[in-house]
């Protein structure tokens, strides 16, 4: 019954998304696109490997407040991404790229929001769990997948699948917002099986720094052995602002073993920015995730970004892995990377 409910939800959120698009002409749209490629040279002294992927992004984000009467919008995105998968070759656990993955083409987020008050924001679709949870403002410009989430968060909808969800958004004053989330998170692309459920308490200090505490729930969780139970855990997020050119973050995480395969993670990094030029950053991190059964595998992470020009960015990265996938009898990797970013 829950099943076939939400499947009629999920399909009327939709219906209205598309009738509302009908209206584009009308109002203010905006149109964006943008594509990343990855080059990555993975060496571990007994092999070396070339790999080369790419994502593309396009969508389009059309302003509703006139036509509602609310501060609202409507946003839908489409991914494309091809190449080889470059952790399947490296058999590292974090993903030492966060485009990583098999070839896909989608609709990435199809969403509708509406700010009902100046404390109340609220969207509902198919959307990116990252985009609002547990997302590291510092570490965004890191390639490495841990740097951006924590692993030990499973089954929070994010690349390469979101998922239809509900969010909402409550600014308790200038210094504290709460946030909730509800999102389907079965196997199978919106097959309702199970669900993923999220909260968060961001404590704003000093202008551009925060603190995030937030707890997690996955219904549903198979590990190797096909045991199954629920799983719920924390996560902490510290981003620090000290200056117009450094900052920092940190992150935190803990799952329980019986279902995981990282039952702990923890990461930190600092940026400098201004280094050749006003826009370029250079960024030093860590992190660590604990393997269950196994070692931990431990990353540190060098980039430079350099800004060829306001649309189009190359950032040479270079990650040392230590015990890749925890295991020890596996020689350490280095891998080089060089990735270009253009916006259109």
């Amino acid at each position: 019954m829950l099943k076939k409910t939400l499947n009629k939800i999920s399909s009327i959120t939709l219906f209205f998304i598309t009738i509302a698009t009908t209206e584009v002409k009308a109002l203010e749209t905006i149109f964006n696109a943008d594509i990343t490629v990855d080059n990555s040279f993975i060496d571990n002294n007994t092999f070396s490997k070339n790999v080369i992927r790419g994502l593309l992004n396009v969508g389009f984000e059309t302003n509703l407040t006139n036509l509602i009467g609310k501060q609202s919008y409507i946003s839908v995105g489409y991914a494309l991404q091809r190449g080889e998968q470059g952790s399947d070759i490296a058999i590292d656990i974090q993903g030492f790229s966060n485009i990583d993955e098999q070839d896909f083409n989608h609709a990435y987020e199809v969403i509708f929001a509406v700010k009902l008050n100046k404390k109340l924001f609220i969207k509902l679709g198919q959307m990116d769990a990252n985009s609002d949870f547990a997302f590291t403002e510092y570490g965004q410009e890191f390639i490495n997948s841990s740097m951006g989430v924590s692993p030990t968060i499973q089954g929070i909808p994010t690349y390469p699948q979101p998922s239809i969800g509900i969010y909402s958004q409550y600014k308790l004053n200038s210094a504290i917002t709460t946030r909730l989330g509800f999102y389907e998170s079965s196997a199978k692309y919106n097959h309702f099986d199970d669900f993923f459920s999220i909260a968060e308490v961001q404590w704003h200090y000093q202008g551009h720094s925060s603190v995030k505490l937030g707890a997690w729930n996955h219904s549903y969780l198979e590990n190797s052995d096909r045991i199954s139970a629920s799983s719920t855990d924390i996560y902490i997020v510290v981003d620090h602002y000290f200056n117009e050119k450094f900052s920092a973050f940190m992150q935190w995480g803990q799952a329980k073993k019986k279902v995981v395969a990282v039952d702990q993670h923890f990461s930190l990094g600092v940026n400098y920015q201004g280094l050749f030029s006003e826009e370029d950053t250079l960024g030093l991190g860590f992190t660590q995730a604990d393997v269950v059964g196994a070692y931990s595998e431990q990353v540190t992470e060098l980039f430079y970004l350099f800004p060829i020009n306001d649309k189009i960015n190359i950032k040479p990265d270079v990650q040392y892995i230590s015990s890749p996938s925890g295991d020890k009898s596996v020689s350490d990797l280095l891998i080089f990377t060089l990735r270009l970013t253009a916006q259109f």
